[in-house]
């Protein structure tokens, strides 16, 4: 079913090493209980497609790029996430078969920028966990966000994790403190010398949109 063509945010992602997992089926289980909890926050209906592949999708690439943060952190106890975002036009879809019958180029984008994640070159240890295309000038822009905030993301420990999903909730240091029966005094240490104060600055993006080519 053909419809108006319009521009969306595309995601793609997928579980690393899940086959190695011993509890598949309860992996799956514990990612569909995030998603669940992204799209409450964040939108974009997270859903798995095929294997431990999952695809969402958004009306600006200010979400997904929350989106993607959201999903990293609080899939940390289970997996670690790769994950690709196109931004483009979405040229068909066929609502009668969500979360497939789409097709444009925010979903060839998704794809390609999913698969850069296996091309990092030989000998550098890879910290991104996440690659956006947009096929514009702000794509080096936009992933080189990425790879500072990925390579944040990569240092943390999960007490880090758990404070700054608390940041996120809109938890105070003292609650963060009671929540994680540590002392207020290294909640705040590890906001500050661990990155996580810096990393929910650097997420506090205001819209962000692609002009359009004329």
């Amino acid at each position: 079913m053909e419809q108006p063509t319009t521009r969306v945010a595309a995601l793609i992602g997928d579980l690393v090493a899940s086959r190695q997992a011993t509890d598949r089926p309860g992996l799956q289980r514990g990612m569909e209980s995030v998603f669940e909890t992204v799209d409450g926050l964040v939108g974009g209906n997270p859903v798995f497609t095929i294997g431990d592949e999952f695809q969402a999708r958004f009306p600006t690439i200010t979400q997904a790029l929350e989106a993607t943060l959201q999903l990293h952190l609080r899939a940390s106890h289970l997996t670690r996430l790769r994950i690709g975002i196109g931004w483009g036009e979405l040229v068909a879809e066929d609502p009668e078969r969500s979360p497939y019958g789409q097709d444009g180029p925010c979903w060839w984008r998704a794809r390609e920028a999913i698969e850069a994640l296996d091309q990092a070159p030989r000998g550098r240890p890879v910290k991104v966990r996440t690659v956006i295309r947009t096929d514009s000038s702000f794509d080096a822009i936009l992933n080189g966000y990425l790879l500072l905030r990925d390579t944040v993301l990569d240092g943390f420990d999960q007490v880090d994790t758990e404070i700054a999903i608390g940041l996120l909730d809109g938890l105070n240091q003292t609650e963060l403190a009671s929540r994680l029966a540590i002392n207020k005094s290294s909640v705040s240490r590890r906001a500050h010398a661990h990155g996580i104060l810096a990393l929910m600055d650097a997420s506090d993006l205001r819209p962000f949109t692609i002009p359009a080519r004329s």
